[in-house]
């Protein structure tokens, strides 16, 4: 009886060892199975640099990024740019042209349309440029979402694929705002968008107190005095000249109030403003950069926006 005892809690322990060693191998196959695609990567990675090739892109990577866009109206189209260029870096370029195709696929409560399916990387520009435009292709709710992936793969004796995943989230009807840049352009703009579709009384005046809504076709029929006296979507912008520097021909600066300025060197420059946007409205504010190497998309590529946008919607 003993034997027997003795017997089984060995064919237990026996059991508990395989399936611990069993563990322990698919856990390390896993491993291995990692390690290996890191150590392929890095190996073509390196193969690629030695052999002058540099395929890179501002917005799609290897490693699939993914990017999210929150307050999109779910009415208007948007326009994503990917830009992609052929350089290391400022010494580091590809002295020959790179074909590449371009592909995507999307959520089917959406329309997609690339702006071209294939491009080429001159070597003169070391640059290219294509967009991607999502319709709308249903009635959405605040919170919906609808994404798209695209991808570009270099085409010819080496071979690269770029991806990134694109989610827009709709929102209630609000001002947003997105900064459009790519790296070496010498200027950027900050489009401001009013998907509001209403005004709000700041000042009474005739029947209508602080805080009343007026829609836009009521809004029309105001004096131009009542008008002022309304407001729909209001920015202020605060920004650092020593980074960036406004446009002061842009028709957004004539037009604002508030305006702030700072002295450098003995020169003043704008550092900060307010502007009001009109119901279903937008603007494109110029800013040039005093480093035009920088890269200041947002919200895609960058979290943080280089300039300080303070909202005051209807």
């Amino acid at each position: 009886m003993v034997k027997k005892q003795k017997k089984k809690k060995q064919n237990i322990n026996k059991i508990r060892l395989i399936i611990i060693v069993s563990v322990i191998a698919v856990i390390c196959i896993s491993l291995i199975a990692v390690l290996a695609r890191y150590v392929t990567q890095s190996i073509n990675d390196s193969i690629m640099t030695s052999k002058e090739f540099y395929f890179y892109s501002d917005k799609l990577k290897e490693n699939k990024e993914i990017y999210q866009i929150n307050n999109w109206s779910g009415v208007e189209d948007y326009t994503i740019t990917i830009n992609m260029n052929s350089t290391e870096n400022n010494l580091k370029k590809v002295s020959y042209d790179i074909p590449y195709s371009i592909s995507y696929q999307c959520s089917s409560n959406i329309l997609c349309q690339l702006s071209k399916t294939e491009g080429i990387i001159y070597s003169s520009t070391n640059a290219d440029t294509f967009t991607l435009k999502i319709t709308p292709n249903a009635v959405y709710r605040n919170g919906d979402e609808v994404w798209v992936d695209i991808f570009a793969q270099s085409e010819g004796e080496y071979k690269k694929e770029l991806q990134a995943r694109f989610v827009l989230v709709v929102g209630r009807e609000n001002v947003t705002y997105e900064i459009d840049d790519s790296a070496n352009s010498l200027y950027f703009e900050l489009n401001v968008t009013n998907t509001q579709s209403y005004y709000t009384v700041a000042e009474a005046f005739d029947n209508y107190s602080v805080g009343q809504r007026i829609d836009m076709s009521v809004y029309s029929t105001l004096s131009e005095a009542n008008k002022e006296k309304c407001y729909s979507g209001e920015i202020t912008l605060s920004f650092n000249p020593n980074e960036v520097r406004m446009d002061m021909t842009d028709a957004s600066y004539l037009n604002a109030s508030n305006i702030k300025t700072t002295r450098i060197n003995g020169y003043t420059y704008i550092s900060g403003m307010t502007i009001e946007i009109d119901a279903l409205s937008s603007e494109n504010i110029r800013f040039y950069k005093v480093d035009k190497t920088k890269n200041y998309t947002y919200p895609i590529v960058n979290n943080d926006s280089i300039i300080d946008v303070t909202i005051r919607d209807a």
